[in-house]
This record gives structure tokens, C-alpha cells and sequence, in this order.
């Protein structure tokens, strides 16, 4: 009866070894390590804030670099102070379109700094605008003080325009990376 029992487990495992099919393989696991490298700043606020610095900035820049070759001395002229408003009316202009041609701010809070600008940049193109129709129709001396007048309204966004990284709270890595990349962004020369 052993050798019964001993041919039987025998055969069972020589039907089993021998049955063809392949041991089941182990499973295999693969891991993937994380990312060290920082993935960089988000482009869309990289591009947002090149487009705000881009349209102050360039107010700013246009304006000095035209007050920079007007000869000191020169007696102020209707047809002069016409001439001026209307280039200055044109630069606030152009820093009104460019800040209304950005998309939606990635930003907190961007909009409403966006908004502040436009406001800003859009009353001194319209004073300047004003006081250059003023001169166009008859050029009195009231005429001539409120084109002056005007002259100084361009000026204001100059003056009164905060810093824009405090006023758009850049204030997180994530935001700090994006102003740095930024190249619009860099103090202006």
C-alpha cells in the first residue's frame, strides 16, 4: 500500500511538472521616480505680465525718449503744444490697447490692477486729446492753459502709476518665477 501511495504522489507530481504550462511569473512593479526638476513658470502668467510691463513700460520709455530730444529753451507755440499733445495722446493710446488686448489675468487680482492702468492711461490720452481740439479750434490763452493742462494729465500715468510687482501681489514662488522670466518685467532703462 506504500508503494501505491508513493506511485500515486508521484504521478501527480510528474503531471503537474510536466503539464506544459510555465510557472506563473512573478509581477513586476516599476516604479518611476518624481521629477525633481521644477516644471518653470507658467507661460500664460509669464506672457500676461511681459504684456503689462510691455504697455507701461513702453509709455514710459516713448515718452522720456521724445522729451529727450525736444531742445530745451524752445518757445511753446500753438501748433507746438498741438503737435505734442497729439504724439503723447498717441503713446497713452497705444498703452490703452495693448492693456485691453490681454486675455483675462492668470493672476489674483490682476484684473482689477489692469482695469486701474487702462483707466489711467485712458483719461490722460483723452485730456490730451482734448486740449489738442481746444488748440485746433482757436488757441486763446484759456485755450493754450488747458492744453497745458493736458500736457500735465500725460504726465500723471508717469508719476502716479505704482510699482507694478507690489500692486499685482506678486508675492508666491510660483509668481515671483513667472515676473523673472518676464523680460518686459525688468526695470526699464
Amino acid at each position: 500500500m506504500k508503494t501505491k501511495l508513493l506511485l500515486i504522489a508521484l504521478a501527480l507530481f510528474v503531471t503537474t511538472a510536466c503539464s506544459g504550462e510555465p510557472p506563473s511569473a512573478p509581477a513586476t512593479v516599476t516604479a518611476t521616480p518624481p521629477s525633481s526638476a521644477p516644471a518653470g513658470p507658467d507661460a500664460k502668467t509669464v506672457a500676461w505680465l511681459d504684456g503689462v510691463c510691455g504697455a507701461i513700460y513702453g509709455y514710459m520709455k516713448a515718452s522720456n525718449d521724445y522729451a529727450s530730444k525736444q531742445r530745451s529753451g524752445t518757445e511753446v507755440t500753438r501748433n507746438a503744444l498741438k503737435e505734442e499733445l497729439g504724439i503723447r495722446a498717441g503713446f497713452a493710446g497705444k498703452a490703452v490697447d495693448d492693456l485691453t488686448a490681454l486675455p483675462p489675468s492668470p493672476i489674483p487680482g490682476g484684473d482689477t490692477v489692469r482695469k486701474s492702468l487702462v483707466d489711467q492711461y485712458t483719461a490722460a490720452r483723452d485730456a490730451a486729446n482734448v486740449g489738442k481740439q481746444r488748440l485746433e479750434k482757436s488757441g486763446n490763452s484759456a485755450d493754450m492753459d488747458a492744453a497745458i493742462k493736458a500736457m500735465d494729465a500725460t504726465q500723471k500715468p508717469i508719476t502716479e502709476t505704482p510699482d507694478l510687482m507690489p500692486a499685482l501681489k506678486i508675492d508666491t514662488q510660483e509668481l515671483m518665477a513667472a515676473a523673472a522670466e518676464a523680460k518686459k518685467c525688468a526695470a526699464p532703462s
